[in-house]
C-alpha cells in the first residue's frame, strides 16, 4: 500500500417501502453522506445529497421521526443514478478505501445498485472496510453484541450533541472521528477488503438456522452431553425436536440421579457451520406445584444465544 490513502466514511438514510416490481419490501435511500480523510486522518472534504424517492414518495413514520427529514427536501432531490455518480466523481480515487458503520448500510447500498442501476457491484468502490468491526476488535467489546455509533461515541467521549444523529452527513463526520480516535495503521490495514467476487459472495450470504436433526452440518458428537458433577456420559430421554430457533432434548444421569435439557443450535455461515451448545438442570415441580433447581447457580433452560 501506498503512503498517500484516501478514506472515504459513507452513511445512509433509507425508507421502507413495499416494491410492486420485486413484490417485495425494498429499503430506498433517500440520503448519502460521506467525509473524505487523508493518510493523516484529517476531514479534507464532505459530500451530500438528498435522493427524491421512487418506490413510495411517502416516508415511515419511523423515518420520519428518526431522520427529521421532510417532504419538501425529498421533493428537490435527485434521482439514485445521478446521486452515485456524483458521490463516485467526488471519491475521484479509484484505490480509496470506503468504510461504513457495520455492513448493513452497504448491503442497502448494493440493493438499490441492484435495483436502479442493474449492476451487481458498487460501482464506486474498490475497497473496503467495517468501521464497527474495527472498533469492537480494538476496544475488546467482542462480536456477540454490535455496538451502535452513539453508544461507541459514547465510550470514546466524543461528543455528538452538535450533531442531528440519524442524518447522513453528520452521522458519517462522527464516524470519521471514532476513526481518528482508534486508528491503528498495522491492524486497519488487516481490515481493509477488496471488493471482488468473493467479496460480494461474502456480503450478500444469508446465515441460517439449521431444523433439520439429520442435516449434513450437524456434527452428531454435539449432540452427546456429560454430567455436570461426574461426567458420566448421559442418556438421551425421548428424541430430539426443534424448538425456539434450536435443537432440544432431555438428559438423564442415572449417576447422580440428575435431570438436563440440552439445546443444540447450529447456524449456516458463509465460512461453515458454527454450533453453540448449553446444558442446563431441569427444573422439577414440588407436590406443591412450585418449580425448584437442583442447584441454584444453574441456568434456567434456554436455548443459547446467538451472535
Amino acid at each position: 500500500m501506498g503512503d498517500c490513502m484516501t478514506y472515504i466514511i459513507l452513511d445512509l438514510e433509507w425508507n421502507g417501502a413495499y416494491s410492486r416490481r420485486t413484490r417485495g419490501y425494498f429499503n430506498e435511500i433517500i440520503e448519502i453522506g460521506a467525509v473524505k480523510l487523508d493518510e493523516a486522518l484529517r476531514q479534507t472534504d464532505t459530500f451530500h445529497v438528498v435522493i427524491r424517492p421512487v418506490v413510495s414518495r411517502k416516508l415511515t413514520s419511523i423515518v420520519q421521526n428518526l431522520t427529521g427529514i421532510v417532504d419538501e427536501e425529498l421533493e428537490i432531490g435527485v434521482p439514485f443514478s445521478h446521486a452515485v455518480s456524483q458521490l463516485r466523481k467526488w471519491i475521484g480515487d479509484t484505490e480509496a478505501v470506503v468504510i461504513t458503520w457495520s455492513t448493513t448500510d452497504l448491503i442497502v447500498m448494493l440493493e438499490n445498485c441492484r435495483y436502479f442501476l442493474k449492476q451487481e457491484r458498487i460501482p464506486f468502490m474498490n475497497r473496503y472496510a467495517d468501521l464497527q468491526a474495527y472498533f469492537q476488535k480494538r476496544m475488546g467489546t467482542g462480536s456477540a453484541q454490535q455496538i451502535g455509533l452513539g453508544k461507541a461515541c459514547e465510550l470514546l467521549e466524543i461528543s455528538g450533541e452538535e450533531m442531528d444523529m440519524h442524518r447522513a452527513l453528520d452521522d458519517s463526520i462522527l464516524a470519521g472521528r471514532i476513526f481518528a480516535k482508534i486508528y491503528h495503521k498495522e491492524s486497519f490495514d488487516r481490515q481493509i477488503c477488496p471488493a471482488n467476487t468473493e467479496f460480494y459472495q461474502r456480503l450478500t450470504f444469508k446465515n441460517s438456522i439449521i431444523s433439520d436433526i439429520n442435516s449434513e452440518h450437524v456434527n452428531i458428537a454435539d449432540l452427546s452431553f456429560r454430567c455436570q458433577e461426574c461426567n458420566r456420559q448421559l442418556k438421551l430421554i425421548g428424541e430430539w425436536r426443534f424448538r425456539t430457533r434450536a435443537f432440544c432434548a432431555d438428559f438423564d444421569c442415572r449417576s447422580c440421579n440428575l435431570k438436563y435439557t440440552a439445546w443444540v443450535q447450529v447456524k449456516l455461515k458463509y465460512d461453515g457451520a458454527e454450533t453453540l451448545l448449553k446444558l442446563s438442570l431441569k427444573e422439577e415441580k414440588t407436590e406443591s406445584g412450585q418449580h425448584t433447581e437442583d442447584n441454584e447457580n444453574t441456568d434456567k433452560a434456554e436455548p443459547p444465544s446467538e451472535t
